[in-house]
């Protein structure tokens, strides 16, 4: 068997680029299969681009209406126009950049499920990222949520996977086709509590 149809067999056929540069980071054995990679619906990015944008002009605009109405001037600070509209500018680039880092982090976060555990590649930071891994068998219960009109209509929604002992549930926002992706990790462990019992 040829290194392609390893990859077939294995599932890694089905990961994105950004998820192949992610799977590194986690173990994975030659007998386990990928079954879903789990990354946040883009309209989440959507709302984070909106967002930062909209502060930014909102920002450009005060510092505008500042200098064009003489209110500067008013308070005794008449010749600090120009200081002004560069505070604003820069302020306004550090909104871009902020709004930028976001971006990153948001996309940068992903589930991997396998035959036998679940993956989470979280970026906290762009400098610091945490790796989560729960066997499927751990996994005691999943909960979809769609808590808005905007989340059924596109489709997205939060899924909180319980997990046994002290180890933290999972909880992962801006999940595409929510309900696949539970049915998913139901069934993997279903199949794992057949194959290994309880």
């Amino acid at each position: 068997m040829d290194e392609g149809d390893s990859t077939k067999k294995q599932g890694m056929h089905r990961l994105s680029s950004l998820g192949r540069k992610c799977f590194d980071l986690i173990e994975f054995d030659p007998d386990e299969e990928l079954l879903l990679e789990i990354r946040k619906h883009p309209i989440g990015l959507f709302f984070i681009y909106i967002t930062g944008i909209f502060i930014a002009f909102s920002l450009i605009a005060v510092v505008t209406g500042l200098v064009s109405s003489g209110l500067i001037e008013s308070v005794g600070l008449g010749g600090y126009e120009p200081v002004a509209v560069f505070i604003g500018f820069l302020l306004s680039v550090g909104i871009g950049v902020v709004t930028y880092i976001n971006g990153f982090l948001y996309t940068h976060n992903v589930i991997f499920i396998t035959n036998e555990k679940i993956a989470q590649v979280i970026y906290i930071t762009i400098f610091s990222r945490k790796v989560s891994q729960l066997g499927i068998g751990d996994a005691q219960d999943v909960t979809v949520e769609q808590k808005s009109f905007l989340a059924r209509a596109y489709n997205y929604g939060t899924l909180t996977i319980e997990t046994a002992g002290e180890q933290n549930n999972y909880v992962f926002n801006y999940v595409p086709n929510p309900y696949n992706a539970s049915k998913v990790i139901i069934n993997s462990h279903e199949v794992n509590l057949k194959h290994y019992g309880n």
